[in-house]
């Protein structure tokens, strides 16, 4: 879910509750957020015990003061402290691919359908 857009769901806790209460029980879910909501959703998400979205394409700044450039090192860098001290596990993405049946990555992409099928991601 990405959360913060001025036209979608509010970066606060009403709009992100009332999202994770629709989704079906097994669902596997991670929240990001646009801008400055990135951090705050961010934390919330690994408090909640989600998944987290992060990066440049979602917000440029590392801080809510707008001084410092991100960088998706640093991004990330703040992501793994912030679960470390949340007493949080982090998942591998080679775990993830695992659980949604897709192909390991490293150039092979798309989703495992079975019998040696592929389902390419790209059109």
């Amino acid at each position: 879910m990405i959360i913060g857009n001025i036209a979608c769901a509010q970066a606060d806790l009403l709009h992100v509750g009332v999202m994770l209460r629709d989704l079906p029980d097994d669902s596997l879910w991670s929240i990001g957020g646009v801008g400055n909501a990135q951090l705050s959703m961010n934390t919330l998400a690994i408090a909640m015990g989600g998944g987290v979205r992060v990066g440049l394409e979602d917000n440029i700044w590392f801080d809510m003061q707008r001084t410092k450039l991100a960088s998706n090192a640093d991004l990330l860098r703040r992501i793994h402290n912030i679960i470390a001290a949340s007493d949080r596990e982090l998942m591998l993405a080679s775990e993830m691919r695992k659980i949604l049946h897709m192909e390991p990555g490293n150039g092979r992409y798309g989703r495992i359908m079975g019998y040696g099928q592929r389902k390419d991601n790209i059109q």
